[in-house]
């Protein structure tokens, strides 16, 4: 299917949650570029557009599912791929990893492409929740402590930063209040694209490892719309999925506190789901520790 894509390669908008229809391009089994698929076959599918976030920044890749825009005579697709990953064999291709769960897709059908919205919402509330949870160190800890590593999955998050010592459960106590400070307050979460070196005068933090063009985006929570380096809680180059609202991420728990090399601390948390699934299963264990001591 040479030619089917654009200039820019597979046109890539991982912030407009809608489905994305176009033909397959090409399909992969085994190594190997065929015709047709079959139900059980692992295979690499490129499309001429995506809205699969693509694993970046610490954020891990969306999963879903692509499957046919053709119906049959009970009105349901004929094929579907269930999307476990992807990735960027070369500049310009996104290639989405899966299996065939039913049918046989070929190259050249149509086929919508259809992101997991509830994990894609549970990992938003997670990077959304790490921005905060920077702010909240510096004003604990200080400007210094900035961010050497994340990964922000549907699970959990966790927050790599530079700091000698371990946290007092005095200072992880504030840290995690703040937080939960911030979501309640509901502050307004707002991408920008913008020049970088614009982004930066004005305030925003570029992060540890990031490479980053001349156009950036940015989030700003809870700031000014006229300047956003004015008083907020977080202002940060970002290319992640964000929530519109803080208060979507619901709660913020720390599980851990601990170091991972010299001079590095890593912070473990949940969020949403995730915390109530811990907070509930807490509770169940000290009901059942205050029945068996009566």
């Amino acid at each position: 299917q040479e030619g089917k894509l654009g200039e820019g390669g597979v046109a890539y908008d991982p912030y407009n949650q809608a489905p994305v229809e176009g033909r397959i391009l090409s399909l992969v089994v085994d190594g190997s570029r065929v015709k047709e698929a079959s139900a059980g076959d692992r295979v690499e599918v490129l499309l001429p557009a995506t809205g699969f976030y693509i694993e970046s920044g610490g954020q891990v890749s969306d999963t879903g599912v692509i499957r046919s825009a053709e119906r049959d005579s009970s009105g349901e697709a004929t094929w579907e791929i269930d999307v476990v990953d992807l990735r960027r064999p070369s500049a310009g291709a996104i290639v989405h990893t899966g299996e065939v769960v039913f049918g046989h897709p070929e190259t050249g059908d149509k086929a919508v492409a259809i992101v997991d919205h509830l994990r894609r919402h549970d990992i938003m509330r997670n990077h959304t929740a790490t921005h905060l949870l920077h702010a909240a160190l510096h004003k604990v800890l200080g400007e210094t402590a900035r961010q050497a590593g994340s990964l922000v999955a549907d699970d959990r998050l966790r927050f790599d930063f530079n700091h000698p010592d371990a946290l007092t459960s005095e200072q992880l106590e504030r840290v995690e209040e703040l937080v939960n400070q911030a979501i309640a307050a509901d502050y307004s979460v707002s991408p920008t694209i913008q020049n970088r070196e614009t982004a930066i005068a004005a305030g925003a933090m570029a992060l540890f490892g990031e490479k980053y063009g001349e156009r950036v985006r940015t989030i700003a929570i809870g700031h000014g719309q006229d300047d956003p380096a004015t008083a907020g809680q977080s202002y940060e180059l970002c290319g992640g999925t964000h929530l519109d609202r803080t208060s979507d991420v619901g709660i913020f728990l720390i599980l851990n506190e601990g170091s991972v090399a010299a001079g590095i601390r890593r912070i473990e948390a949940v969020t949403g789901r995730g915390a109530y699934q811990h907070v509930a299963q807490r509770s169940k264990v000290m009901q059942n520790m205050a029945v068996a001591l009566k």
